[in-house]
């Protein structure tokens, strides 16, 4: 049993994706630097330095599944750009069709550089809302003193690194859940707010569809498609099996 660490930069509800009682992790950078993780192990998630080391999400891996695989059995993971908040980060949006990547419309990491970065990986899921813990922007004393308790756990650089120490990482699971609580605690940070007026649908060659005109009413008019996902600029400082089942601990 390991556990890796990394810092989020931000939080918008899509990697980790806390919804509909499964925490998924799909398309970040644990994803995009082929982190070798195995059932059992855990993933960690805490803001930057600037925001306090704060914790957002914990999680033990019960299941790793390929792109293919996922699209396939997650269909309610997959994004609904002009639905609810919860519909509009589903981190489900890649698949393949005739040998090529294609991938649903969705308002995030819609771009072909995140394209690119984000095809072909391996998903990691917590399957049971006992094997997570999701705070997003919540901050209480759990969550602020993520730092203070496990020096252990904070990533200092981008990335990730692992913890081997299965003394710290028992102490850390003890740790969360005399929390009280479990799966889905808290809301994004960063939710999204914006809706593009295109979606990235295929790279090869590269395809847009326009968005149906279909807006939620909470979400103003503008085109984002430049960053990795649609949301209100923000000028606050950010926040070796391949399948199978096992249940946690």
């Amino acid at each position: 049993m390991k556990l890796l660490k990394y810092v989020m930069t931000s939080d918008i509800g899509l990697a980790p994706n806390p919804y509909f009682g499964i925490c998924s992790l799909a398309v970040c950078t644990p994803n995009h630097k082929n982190a070798r993780l195995c059932v059992d192990d855990w993933i960690v998630g805490h803001s930057t330095k600037a925001t306090g080391n704060k914790l957002i999400y914990a999680m033990r891996v019960t299941r790793i599944l390929t792109m293919p695989e996922y699209f396939k059995e997650y269909p309610k993971k997959h994004p609904n750009p002009y639905g609810d908040q919860k519909q509009r980060c589903g981190d489900n949006f890649y698949y393949k069709s005739s040998g090529k990547w294609k991938r649903k419309p969705s308002p995030c990491h819609n771009n072909v550089r995140a394209f690119v970065k984000d095809q072909g990986k391996r998903v990691f899921l917590a399957e049971d809302e006992k094997c997570f813990w999701y705070f997003g922007g919540i901050t209480d004393g759990k969550t602020t003193g993520f730092k203070e308790e496990f020096r252990e756990l904070i990533q200092g650089r981008q990335g990730f690194s692992y913890v081997y120490d299965e003394d710290v990482i028992e102490r850390f699971t003890k740790w969360l859940t005399e929390y009280g609580c479990s799966g889905l605690i808290g809301e994004p940070r960063d939710p999204i707010e914006l809706q593009p007026d295109r979606y990235l649908v295929e790279i090869q060659p590269e395809r847009w569809e326009v968005s149906s005109g279909v807006r939620n009413p909470d979400m103003p008019e503008r085109q984002d498609t430049r960053s990795g996902c649609a949301r209100k600029s923000d000028k606050r400082a950010h926040s070796h099996k391949t399948s199978g089942t096992k249940g946690c601990r």
